[in-house]
């Protein structure tokens, strides 16, 4: 049988699951809203010059990116922790276990010292809010449903997040004071 992980642990973990789903949510959101936004803003019968993210294209996200440097909407700087961000939810996707192994793996199965990105989420939102102000002037802005569906989870996730912080930190003050 398996020895139990003590109560603050757990609540890191689930701190950490609710973050992980609603970063998957909001890059997944941006995502289709900057590449639907270029590609209908492209498509209108009065712009010239060529598509910028044609169907097909290999990368269409990064390349989005890379016009929104172009474009002086994001700095170099803010793009390249945007794409540090987007990397993170494909570890979410596809190797999730190594975002939590410092937490929940056995001591000897530990990699090493991992470190979980708790900013990456605030972050993301503050880009996601800075690339819609200034794509405002000259793109089209696609609307995107999902957001809408998802609106009532995502309440739901952020006052979960908001009690669990309180609990981490008072279970955390309460282990520090042991200690000492």
């Amino acid at each position: 049988m398996r020895a139990k992980l003590p109560a603050l642990e757990k609540n890191i973990l689930k701190y950490r699951a609710l973050q992980m789903v609603l970063l998957l949510h909001e890059v997944e959101s941006l995502r289709s809203f900057l590449i639907g936004s270029i590609r209908k803003t492209d498509s209108l019968p009065w712009r010239t010059g060529t598509e910028r993210l044609p169907a097909g294209t290999r990368g269409p996200m990064q390349k989005a990116l890379d016009l929104l440097v172009s474009e002086a909407i994001l700095t170099e700087a803010e793009s390249k922790d945007l794409q540090a961000i987007v990397e993170l939810r494909n570890k979410v996707g596809h190797a999730v276990h190594e975002l939590v192994e410092d937490i929940s793996a056995p001591p000897d199965l530990r990699t090493g010292a991992r470190y979980y990105d708790y900013g990456a989420l605030e972050r993301f939102e503050r880009y996601r809010r800075k690339i819609e102000r200034g794509m405002m002037g000259n793109f089209v802005m696609q609307v995107d449903f999902r957001v809408v569906a998802f609106e009532h989870a995502e309440a739901t996730y952020r006052e979960e997040l908001a009690r669990l912080r309180k609990r981490i930190d008072r279970q955390y003050a309460q282990r520090s004071d042991t200690a000492a």
